[in-house]
């Protein structure tokens, strides 16, 4: 009987009563909040695809330029987030509270501090395109190409901040369905406006890589009008016509949550910058492929991330209302379903992965360097479902001190410099920089379950 229960349970992966939350807004569960993540990081991440997609019928060093000026500018966009995805958590445990005045301050704070960061950081950062470009080891069209990109895309980047920062309010409210819709009209805007300057079905001004960097900015503008007149029609009683300079001091409350995981994001997202100049040294094809890879394989990343960021979100509700036990075990059903997901994902990549590819490049270099990477990235897969659920959740209890600095050690000690010792020195090439990548996913991932185990988390108060 014991036995027949016992796999009962291992067998049954989704528990109701672990995954609900109740909020002023109603009920709130977890499949009601992974899938307008799910969707919302979809269509984001389709506005790449998309770019990259038909960038790829105008040539492959386009796609490079642009590959590895995106690869800095989300960089850059993690950066921002410091501040939305700090606000994000306070202000879901100032609800799991019944805190409300206090979540209301540091939504005004994250719009507030969101803008003005993004401005200065997107003034100076233009200033210096092509030198930073230059720092990723581009070279002639490629390098011209990706410095004008990047320019134009930061100079307007505090578009894409603004966005960030009110999703993050909606989502933390029990609303994340309206920042979908907002990524859905954004990523529709995108690729109608791409597919007009590249195909061209009627003259535009619009050129090439220019372009593509122009209909982005004007995607993400519409997008951020859009989503500012919803939150001005919204029900969430924030009350921002009340609020002022004294609103603001709960700024140093954001930050100490939300610096160390941005901290241990933007070493991430720098790490990656690095890997790309390494590979700058194999040569274009090596860049191209891993930014062809990248698009394929986040349809499985997605996965696990957005079901991640659920359990971030509810687990903040229920530490900020001290249900500690719940939170426990909902992390331990949510690690099961994002293994079992990922595993199955990249599998089904790299069954289906020629074919994959050859949407985007009929190179036969492109593709003989993809073939083994397709095999590895089950195992980078894997180790992503554990980080994605595990770091999440630490984050969302508040215990973000310990997930930085285990960040920070694994990108730059398995990531970077295995891919040095893997991919150059030993002469394996993209190859040995995905197995590099497998070792940091899984380290952390790892590190962080147990570290999930110990319940140390239940002694951080937010």
């Amino acid at each position: 009987m014991n036995t027949l229960t016992g796999q009962k349970k291992f067998f049954h992966l989704y528990d109701k009563s672990l995954s609900r939350i109740e909020t002023p807004q109603g009920t709130l569960t977890l499949v009601s909040v992974f899938l307008p993540f799910f969707v919302e990081m979809l269509l984001t991440n389709s506005m790449g695809t998309v770019n990259t997609l038909v960038l790829s019928h105008y040539s492959d060093e386009a796609v490079a330029s642009v590959g590895a000026a995106n690869q800095l500018m989300g960089m850059i966009f993690t950066f921002y987030t410091v501040i939305s995805t700090g606000a994000s958590i306070f202000i879901s445990h100032r609800l799991g509270a019944r805190q409300k005045e206090a979540a209301s301050d540091a939504a005004f704070t994250s719009i507030f501090c969101g803008l003005a960061l993004s401005l200065v950081v997107g003034t100076v950062l233009s200033l210096f395109a092509h030198r930073l470009m230059e720092m990723m080891q581009l070279s002639g069209q490629v390098l011209e190409d990706a410095a004008v990109y990047f320019r134009i895309c930061i100079s307007f980047s505090f578009f894409q901040a603004l966005i960030s920062s009110i999703s993050a309010i909606f989502r933390s409210y029990g609303l994340p369905k309206i920042a979908v819709w907002v990524s859905l009209f954004m990523n529709f805007l995108n690729a109608v406006l791409n597919i007009i300057v590249i195909f061209r079905p009627f003259e535009t001004p619009l050129y090439g890589v220019t372009g593509i960097a122009v209909t982005n900015i004007i995607s993400r503008g519409a997008a951020l009008v859009l989503i500012i007149v919803c939150l001005l029609k919204s029900s969430l009683e924030l009350n921002f016509r009340k609020k002022n300079l004294k609103t603001l001091k709960c700024i140093g409350s954001i930050l100490h949550i939300g610096l160390p995981g941005g901290i241990s994001s933007l070493s991430y997202s720098t790490s990656q910058v690095v890997s790309t100049s390494i590979l700058a040294v194999l040569g274009t094809a090596a860049i191209s492929t891993k930014i062809y890879l990248s698009t394929i394989f986040f349809y499985v990343y997605v996965i696990g991330m957005s079901l991640g960021m659920a359990t971030s979100l509810i687990i903040g509700w229920m530490t900020g209302a001290g249900e500690y036990d719940k939170a426990y075990r909902l992390n331990l059903q949510n690690l099961r379903i994002a293994v079992l997901l990922n595993a199955a994902g990249s599998t089904l990549i790299f069954l289906f992965g020629g074919p994959l590819m050859g949407l985007f490049t009929d190179s036969a270099e492109i593709m003989a360097l993809a073939r083994p990477i397709l095999f590895i990235d089950i195992f980078v897969e894997i180790g992503r479902a554990f980080n994605h659920i595990e770091d999440n959740s630490l984050r969302g209890a508040g215990d973000v001190i310990f997930s930085m600095i285990v960040s920070i050690i694994s990108c730059w000690t398995m990531s970077i410099l295995f891919s040095y010792i893997l991919g150059i020195r030993l002469g394996l090439g993209l190859t040995g920089c995905w197995i590099a990548f497998m070792m940091d996913e899984l380290f952390r991932g790892i590190t962080f379950f147990f570290r999930w185990r110990s319940r140390r988390w239940t002694l951080r108060k937010v």
